[in-house]
């Protein structure tokens, strides 16, 4: 019999230890704990929402399968190897790997080893209640069970780690999601074991990065770059899901007081601060809004959000070189000839709609799905697929000169993460439940199924939208029901817009940005046809510069394509058409011939505009 080393042996009693922990310490757990603060409208369950044919379910079974067909021991290699353990598998590369030839400079290899685990759980707990794959449900537990041997008490893996707040926040968001959405029974008793090994390396608060800068000698930069501002978003729901009151006090240690209070008084403090983290953490707002119930935090979200919404490009993206610009001195407009990085884009669409859902649920205001929509179909809607070996899109490029799509240098980096998270979301972001009520937000191919007085009751909803102007919803019911039905009228929308049910017009005002109601007694085989005016319209890329217009039709900005000229008109671009029935490209005449437009989601490797100089 071969002795057994000392590596073994400390292995061994790892596992031993752990499975020990994990047998007597998975609790029956108390009624989860209510929050103060009950937003009107409530999100559906992941598996209510079935994405049809289109391409966003075609993103998410995309992620779906490059996810659920990852080598879990690669996964798990930069935690084993930083706790000691044996660790077999392949090198995933990139952002991901456990190595130590990083350069913030000119070299991202090892820079945040294991980040994004916590997400790619996430994402797999995700498409499990999307779906219902038993694979995907087997690999989240036995993803959480491995996980689990690596963690100990003194939080070895963090020791002279970059980000832990960074990396922990995904790693608690994902356990909470196995547990939730993925039934893991002992998810919620690994992230308390995970929590107590993070503290150690967690400052006393929330701090910006400048804060950061000021306090410690570090190694370099990048030891300054953690985001310990978003984690109270996490912590609260961890003690929404176990009622552990740790998590409350961890969720109210790490409020971004200098932040929320400047925002809450209508202060700009966006001006040079990393754009999706600050976006993000108007998230921690709102679930500090409903834990506390202080308006001051909804305020911040609400005029936060507003404010970077004041200074989107007309994709709805936002963070030239991921740093918001000082308004009111024309840098957007400046940033079209300094940089390809025009915006962070699965990361920025997945805080887009995370801040939007919270608003859209708690106002009641349809502008926040205007800008969810935006964001859809200008940014992530065109985003290249995550290749198997971590190849990922990362920044929208609106630069006037060469913009094209290319994916990103490093593999495996944030946008990798949070791009499953957020194809995953299609469906709730989708939806919405109120009181005897449906709020009808995104115009998907998509089936909805709820319980309407106990009966069972569906939605179908049939569109090319916006290639097309209609969405149709066909309603099937087991009995006879009386319920509203809201239909989000778009800002843009012009006076085409019209709402006929079973043939027969609707009467009322159709505001733009608002939702129109129907309310009847709803019977099976009723259909609702929405027809929404798409006017052509040209938007400046900031007041400062009035003459650099992009082109909009409806929700989608169209992005020129081919030789151009250096200069258009506005009745040239305003005199736009399609170029056939049902096609994506448009044809703008200039005095050269033809200028083929089209929308993000439809362009390939070609070069591309999204901003034109143009003349009266």
């Amino acid at each position: 019999m071969r002795p057994t080393s000392r590596r073994e042996f400390a292995k061994r009693a790892m596992v031993s230890a752990v499975g020990a922990w994990m047998a007597r310490s998975v609790p029956i757990w108390a009624k989860n704990p209510t929050a103060p603060i009950s937003p009107p409208l409530s999100t559906f369950p992941y598996s209510r929402v079935r994405l049809l044919d289109s391409r966003f379910r075609t993103q998410f079974e995309q992620n779906h399968q490059v996810f659920l067909h990852l080598d879990e021991d690669g996964l798990l290699k930069p935690f084993r190897q930083r706790q000691g353990m044996p660790a077999p598998g392949p090198d995933l590369g990139g952002w991901y790997d456990n190595a130590d030839d990083f350069n913030h400079e000119n070299n991202f290899h090892g820079f945040i080893a294991g980040h994004s685990f916590g997400q790619y759980l996430s994402g797999l707990a995700r498409a499990y209640a999307v779906t219902g794959s038993k694979p995907t449900q087997a690999k989240v537990h036995r993803l959480v069970r491995a996980f689990a041997e690596t963690v100990e008490p003194t939080g070895k893996f963090y020791v002279d780690y970059r980000l832990p707040g960074y990396t922990f926040d995904k790693t608690c968001c994902g356990l909470i999601d196995a547990h939730k959405l993925a039934a893991d029974p002992i998810a919620l008793q690994v992230l308390k074991r995970a929590t107590g090994a993070v503290l150690p390396h967690l400052p006393e608060k929330a701090l910006s990065r400048a804060e950061q800068e000021a306090r410690w000698p570090n190694k370099d930069i990048s030891y300054t770059w953690d985001e310990t501002y978003t984690l109270p978003e996490n912590f609260f729901l961890a003690y929404q899901r176990s009622g552990d009151r740790r998590y409350f006090d961890l969720g109210k240690r790490f409020i971004y007081h200098e932040y929320y209070d400047a925002l809450a008084e209508n202060e700009n403090v966006l001006p040079g601060k990393h754009a999706y983290s600050h976006v993000n953490t108007l998230s921690s707002a709102m679930q500090t809004y409903f834990m506390l119930g202080d308006e001051k935090y909804l305020r911040a979200a609400a005029n936060g959000l507003r404010m970077v919404q004041e200074q989107n490009y007309a994709t709805g993206g936002w963070g030239p070189n991921e740093a918001f610009v000082e308004p009111g001195k024309g840098l957007l407009g400046a940033s079209l000839g300094t940089t390809h990085a025009s915006f962070e884009t699965p990361c920025g669409a997945y805080g887009q709609f995370k801040i939007t859902r919270y608003l859209l649920r708690v106002t009641e205001d349809s502008r926040y799905g205007d800008s969810m929509e935006r964001v859809l179909y200008n940014t992530i809607a065109g985003a290249k697929p995550i290749l198997p070996d971590g190849t990922s899109f990362y920044y929208s490029d609106y630069n006037q000169s060469d913009a094209k799509k290319v994916y990103y240098k490093d593999k495996w980096p944030c946008c990798s993460g949070t791009f499953p998270q957020l194809a995953a979301d299609y469906g709730i972001s989708s939806y919405y439940q109120g009181r005897n009520a449906i709020y009808v937000n995104l115009f998907l191919p998509s089936k909805l199924a709820w319980t309407q007085n106990g009966s069972r009751c569906s939605l179908t909803q049939a569109t090319q939208y916006p290639r097309l102007t209609t969405t149709e919803l066909r309603f099937q019911l087991a009995h006879p029901e009386s319920f509203t039905v809201h239909l989000r009228v778009p800002s843009w929308a012009d006076a085409q817009t019209r709402v006929s049910v079973n043939g027969k017009r609707v009467e009322g005002e159709l505001t733009p940005g608002k939702f129109f109601s129907v309310t009847r007694t709803w019977k099976d085989g009723d259909r609702v046809e929405f027809e929404i005016g798409m006017p052509l319209r040209l938007e400046p890329v900031d007041a400062q510069n009035p003459d650099l217009v992009a082109l909009m039709r409806g929700p989608l900005a169209l992005f020129a394509t081919g030789d151009l000229p250096p200069r258009l008109t506005r009745a040239q671009l305003l005199a736009a058409s399609p170029l056939a029935a049902g096609s994506d490209d448009s044809v703008v005449l200039t005095e050269a011939g033809k200028a083929s437009f089209r929308p993000f989601s439809a362009i390939a490797d070609e070069p591309y505009r999204l901003y034109h100089k143009v003349s009266s």
